[in-house]
């Protein structure tokens, strides 16, 4: 008979974490119940409520902790250099797409959203739009229309974001990419001067 082995407080929060992501993201927030969560990590209840309270405080933890793990990168790939010849909003959304696929059960929390999600949930959504929206208006301040502009960028991003999780064969990045710069560029065009 095989003995489980104890594992130290943060690396059973840690594993705690990890199955209630799956579960969520595989069936969404109902489905985890300290029940479930517990039997999948393979102990009782009593040592889940050695590391949360309650059910929410659990949610709220996993919530905020891949919230953190997507803006670090959403803010490692739009601190990259823009290469020559690219315009900046293609070369963040190439860096958002390497975050994306390095960790795509994060990025599915919140570009897939299951219902049922607490309030913390929409929230931490509401923030990452801000955060989004404000990395758009430094690329696009000069246009004739910057909150048009920021509009149909982030529509664009958040669509081909969702395209690459939920079907990457067949929306591999390069295409992904390509059809960025097309959009991105006239929507980043110099505003006509005005005579």
């Amino acid at each position: 008979m095989a003995t489980r082995r104890r594992l130290s407080g943060p690396r059973r929060r840690a594993q705690i974490l990890d199955v209630t992501r799956r579960i969520v993201v595989e069936e969404g927030y109902h489905a985890a119940t300290f029940e479930r969560v517990a039997a999948e990590c393979g102990v009782t209840r009593t040592v889940l409520y050695q590391q949360f309270d309650t059910l929410p405080q659990l949610l709220i933890a996993l919530i905020d902790r891949e919230v953190e793990h997507a803006f670090a990168g959403f803010r490692q790939a739009v601190a990259r250099p823009v290469p020559p010849g690219e315009d900046p909003f293609t070369a963040g959304l190439a860096g958002v797409l390497e975050a994306v696929d390095a960790a795509p059960a994060t990025w599915r929390m919140f570009m897939l959203p299951a219902e049922g999600g607490p309030p913390e949930l929409h929230r931490r959504l509401a923030r990452a739009r801000a955060v989004t929206r404000s990395h758009l208006h430094k690329i696009t301040g000069h246009q004739d229309d910057p909150d048009l502009s920021i509009r149909v960028l982030h529509a664009l991003a958040d669509e081909l974001v969702r395209l690459r999780l939920t079907d990457p064969d067949e929306h591999p990045v390069d295409r992904l990419l390509a059809q960025s710069r097309r959009i991105a560029r006239a929507c980043l065009a110099p505003a006509p001067a005005h005579d």
